[in-house]
């Protein structure tokens, strides 16, 4: 190492090793571990002797920097512990267990490119080395491949009785156009109503139940301070918002779901709920161009009634712990907010090509500007082509097959810089 001076550092995954006394590695090789009841982040294992290897192409190496070694793949912490045969304990969150509360995850892309370090075994395989030796250990509970951010199908599957239980008798949602279903990558785009989550999973179950396919919906970091709303919508495969998290989406030809007004739209007053947020704002053409994905457009109506917000109350505290712009008053306020069974009317849009659109054209802010205003447009018709036939908010029918349908987007902006 002294003959190759250089001020690169390695921070390393657990290393699967009794002796290194990681709090991950500790609770494996023990009986009884606890865990932050409503949390299950995916972790990764490095073997001893990959970590050894890292450190020593470290050494050996003229490069400069901190450099990140763990093993490919990651598996939630949960299923790892059930895999060592670990009797496990919730317990709130104030305690101590910090390192046991996110992911706890890293990427060896610049190590394997700046020091030619590539590991040897998988996190999988080296959790199956670790467990090896331990009596109690179930290394044949491991599966193949987990997801990297935690989506979850058997999950999905056993609340399926309940989410069809909304879907059927709650809010009774009626669907047409899921025969516009795309293959391959694309993104999924809605209006966003209701102050809670609940749309996206409507959207998911029923996109899944009747395709097959799961929408990666993108996040926003504040949904997943509270314990169990994390677990839940990481497990129905929400990954936090970020260009780097939706290109690795595409790249893997998924179906990436995305409401442009974001929280705008959840926290919209109840006497604006048919009219849009600007779409532009949240950057969705810009994503959509650059990774090449169609647009899969819907339009809901019914959604914005489950929690209508009548009025508002302006709190600091609410905007620091909750990440919320205020505290919504809606039916049943200050009680815990019930949505209300209102019904849904479900507009499945058919996909909107790039109409070749290239990924430079996501450089220039007009073109992708008018791009997003045509998406947003083409929802708005069709939101209010069905408020129009709506005659109540809790019986009735709206869909008859006739969405509106307008000309396809010309790009009058290719020559404007952005």
């Amino acid at each position: 190492a002294a003959a190759h001076p250089n001020a690169a550092s390695v921070r390393l995954s657990s290393v699967a090793s009794v002796d290194e006394g990681d709090l991950f590695t500790s609770q494996l090789a023990a009986g009884t571990a606890v865990r932050i009841a409503g949390r299950n982040p995916n972790m990764q294992l490095l073997t001893l002797d990959d970590a050894a290897a890292a450190l020593v192409a470290a050494a050996e190496s003229n490069a400069v920097g901190i450099f990140n070694a763990g093993g490919p793949g990651v598996i939630p912490l949960q299923k790892a512990l059930r895999a060592a045969g670990t009797t496990q304990i919730g317990v709130p969150d104030k305690l101590s267990l910090g390192e046991l509360q996110y992911n706890w995850t890293v990427s060896n892309e610049r190590a394997q490119r700046e020091l030619g370090w590539t590991p040897k075994h998988s996190t999988l395989e080296a959790l199956a080395q670790f467990l090896s030796s331990k009596k109690g250990a179930k290394p044949g509970l491991i599966k193949e491949k987990y997801d990297d951010w935690g989506l979850d199908i058997d999950y999905i599957k056993a609340w399926g009785t309940w989410f069809e239980f909304l879907r059927k008798v709650y809010w009774r949602i009626e669907c047409e156009g899921m025969e516009h279903v795309p293959e391959g990558r694309a993104l999924f785009v809605s209006n966003h109503r209701g102050f809670m989550p609940l749309d996206a999973v409507m959207h998911l179950w029923l996109q899944f139940r009747n395709t097959g396919r799961i929408p990666r919906f993108l996040i926003t970091h504040t949904l997943l301070r509270t314990p169990f709303m994390m677990n839940f919508l990481t497990k129905l495969g929400g990954v936090v918002a970020s260009q780097e998290n939706a290109k690795r989406l595409f790249d893997q030809e998924a179906l990436v779901g995305l409401f442009p007004e974001g929280i705008r739209g959840t926290f919209t007053p109840y006497k604006q709920t048919h009219r849009l947020r600007d779409f532009t704002k949240s950057g969705f053409a810009e994503m959509a161009v650059l990774n090449q994905a169609p647009i899969w457009p819907s339009a809901v109506v019914g959604h914005a009634e489950i929690f209508p917000i009548l009025g508002r109350i302006d709190s600091s505290f609410v905007v620091k712990e909750l990440g919320w712009p205020y505290l919504p008053i809606a039916p049943l306020f200050p009680l815990a907010p019930i949505p209300l069974p209102s019904k849904w009317h479900v507009r499945m849009l058919p996909v909107v090509p790039l109409q070749g659109l290239k990924p430079a054209d996501a450089e220039n802010a007009r073109l992708m500007k008018e791009f997003g205003r045509y998406v947003q447009s083409l929802v708005q018709k069709n939101i209010d082509d069905m408020v129009a036939k709506r005659k109540h908010i809790f019986w009735g029918k709206v869909l008859d097959g006739t969405a509106v349908h307008p000309p396809p987007f010309t790009p009058r902006s290719r020559a404007a810089a952005g």
